[in-house]
């Protein structure tokens, strides 16, 4: 039975139903990357991850560059 987890953040890389890994070898290295399942949950978790961040921050410190969906 499945169940279905709601995020409330972007979780760790530990956390196999979100992520999805990657390996890759080569001659001389192997890599791992993490890739989101859903890559519009994480765009949103990020993008209010970032809305978070920049509101603690004083006005004329906030970036210039904004995560706004597209």
């Amino acid at each position: 039975m499945d169940t279905i987890t709601e995020y409330a953040q972007i979780p760790s890389t530990s956390d196999l139903n979100y992520w999805e890994v990657k390996r890759r070898t080569g001659n001389y290295s192997k890599s791992i990357t993490y890739v989101p399942k859903d890559m519009e949950l994480h765009r949103r978790l990020k993008t209010e991850a970032w809305e978070k961040i920049q509101a603690k921050l004083p006005f004329n410190l906030r970036s210039r560059i904004f995560y706004a969906s597209k």
